[in-house]
């Protein structure tokens, strides 16, 4: 078995901004040229988190106003 290990390296605004990583993880996959195999992402860090959703806007806007309900960024 192969194991391949490789870095995407970004950057967020913070207040709940929420990134679309496919393209880049297709891009590295690319590279690889592996045929089968399964891609594990972890983040560092302990305010991020990872999901898997349809980037389209409306979602995107609704997962924003969740987390302000959930963790409003004005509360003290």
């Amino acid at each position: 078995m192969k194991l391949i290990t490789d870095y995407i390296n970004f950057s967020t605004k913070g207040n709940t901004d929420i990134l679309d990583l496919t393209d880049d993880v297709v891009s590295k996959l690319r590279t690889t040229k592996l045929k089968n195999g399964i891609v594990n992402i972890s983040v560092l860090g302990s305010t991020c988190a990872i999901t898997t959703c349809e980037y389209e806007s409306g979602l995107i806007k609704d997962l924003k106003d969740v987390f302000e309900k959930l963790i409003p960024r004005n509360k003290g």
